[in-house]
């Protein structure tokens, strides 16, 4: 061992080689993000090639330079992979990310600091904690509240369940478990169009699947109210134990609102646990073009909103908030003889909101909140209402000229999802007669949009009928780009059914 630090080896880049690798791959990185917009959305994408990439790369027994790995790296994603920053990603519910975002996780991840307690970094866990406070505020939260940051919506939402569990089930679930000494069944309701993450929370917290009711939806996707309210009585009834009703504020498929007011007040009455999986549209609040029940955000117990969706900010983060400031506290709190402890940190808030360790499940944390909080103070609120108002109003025109097109039929538009199909003209008088060919037709559609690198929406179900989902989350789209799609949709669509009908021509 000759190193005078006495090491052998270092993961460790001196400053110049970190300034000069930097300074590259930032360079590479702003000519990348300036020619996104003529590049296609996705490359090659088959099993064949993704294993012909990989297999360049073996296992690595010894190291390779900074200047090959990090190359090797940044060719592997720019070329291969599909980019939520361009204009026309229109799948799945995932913001297109802001570069202020990305340099704030870079700031982080060099500092690295702790993010678990007063104690062990005092000023971290007090920016998470405003932060949280930051988005409660945003969203017409309580700011008294509590909460915390997390990997994203699906975790969020299974933290929510657990706190739900301890602040409702009427007996000691942390020493009981989730049956009690009486042995009664809980129960939770949530519409048959909520995300699925609320089920997988429910079979993680050992509830089982049978203890989520799903409640149906009217024809816009919204929870029936009177349904619910049947469910919970009959429940009560058969000498179960409801404890929580899970509303969603903008559904997956087709961005659609519940009735956040009346289930409010339904429980209320119960004495139920209101918990609003508002990850993707508890943003909206922001836009006056968002539905009104959205101001009902306030009266729920816990609220999930995702700033990886629609605040634009790189994944992954999402942000559970409760009206009940020490309830995840009394819900995750452990102690042990190698966790620090302060009085001092009652001036800012004390455990129930610096002690993020014992919030959730997780003990050592990133600083998940700086990225949010440095996007908010770059944009502010007024930033936010304006971006997000943009999106939906780029939404509704994409309605507005699919519903234009003669063989385009427009389906569903809330907040920023618009849902559509193709249908040949001569398929149109009777498309239920149709249906199983016109869902295999969209497929086929779908598929050849996406490989063909145009755009890339993605596809939801409704009423039966497979459809284009063009969910709109993304700064970046312009008024051009919704308005190029009907054409090429149209176009395609005329090839496929020229396929898959033998004796057509494409129109």
């Amino acid at each position: 061992m000759t190193d005078p630090r006495g090491r052998s080896d270092s993961a460790a880049l001196s400053a110049t080689e970190f300034r000069t690798l930097g300074h590259q791959l930032i360079d590479q990185l702003g000519d990348y993000l300036e020619g996104l917009r003529e590049q296609p959305i996705r490359s090659e994408q088959s099993a064949s090639r993704i294993k012909d990439l990989l297999a360049e790369d073996p296992f690595p027994e010894e190291g390779s330079p900074s200047e090959h790995v990090l190359g090797r790296a940044f060719s592997l994603l720019t070329q291969n992979a599909v980019s939520t920053a361009h204009p026309r990603f229109w799948a799945y519910i995932m913001g297109s990310p802001s570069p202020m975002g990305a340099l704030a996780d870079l700031l982080a991840a060099v500092v690295n600091p702790p993010v678990t307690s007063y104690p062990t970094c005092a000023i971290t866990v007090s920016m998470e904690a405003q932060t949280v406070r930051w988005l409660a505020r945003l969203v017409g939260f309580p700011t008294d509240c509590g909460g915390l940051f997390l990997g994203g919506g699906s975790l969020a939402n299974l933290v929510a369940v657990r706190a739900a569990l301890h602040a409702r089930a009427g007996w000691d679930v942390r020493g009981e478990g989730v049956t009690g000494g009486a042995g009664e069944r809980l129960c939770l309701y949530a519409s048959g169009e909520s995300h699925t993450s609320i089920l997988s929370a429910v079979n993680i917290c050992g509830l089982g699947s049978r203890a989520l009711r799903k409640v149906g939806t009217d024809r816009d996707g919204r929870m029936r109210v009177a349904e619910l309210e049947e469910r919970i009585q009959a429940d009560l009834r058969a000498g179960h134990k409801p404890f929580m009703v899970v509303a969603t504020a903008g559904t997956t498929g087709t961005g659609a609102v519940d009735a956040l007011p009346e289930i409010a007040a339904l429980c209320e009455r119960h004495g139920l646990w209101f918990h609003v999986d508002g990850a993707y549209g508890g943003f909206a609040v922001l836009s006056p073009d968002a539905p009104s029940e959205l101001l009902a955000l306030r009266f729920a117990d816990s609220v999930v909103i995702d700033p990886h969706k629609w605040m634009y900010i790189p994944a992954d983060v999402g942000c559970l908030l409760t009206r009940d400031r020490r309830v995840l506290y009394d819900t995750f709190h452990q102690g042990a003889a190698y966790y620090a402890t302060s009085d001092e940190q009652t001036l800012l808030g004390g455990p129930e909101t610096l002690q993020l360790r014992d919030l959730g499940p997780q003990t050592t944390r990133g600083l998940r909140a700086l990225k949010v909080r440095l996007c908010l103070q770059r944009e502010g609120k007024s930033g936010y209402a304006r971006m997000i108002g943009d999106d939906i109003r780029l939404a509704r025109h994409l309605h507005a000229r699919v519903g234009a097109e003669p063989r385009l039929q427009a389906l569903t538009q809330n907040l920023s999802i618009t849902t559509f199909r193709y249908v040949p003209e001569d398929l149109a008088a009777d498309t239920a007669a149709h249906r199983d060919y016109l869902n295999t037709l969209n497929k086929q559609v779908l598929l050849r949009l996406q490989r063909g690198g145009l755009a890339y929406p993605s596809h939801t179900e409704v009423e039966g009928m497979t459809v284009l989902r063009v969910c709109i989350v993304n700064n970046n789209t312009t008024q051009a780009d919704v308005e190029s799609l009907p054409g090429w949709v149209s176009r395609l669509g005329a090839e496929v059914d020229a396929e898959l009908r033998p004796g057509r021509e494409a129109a």
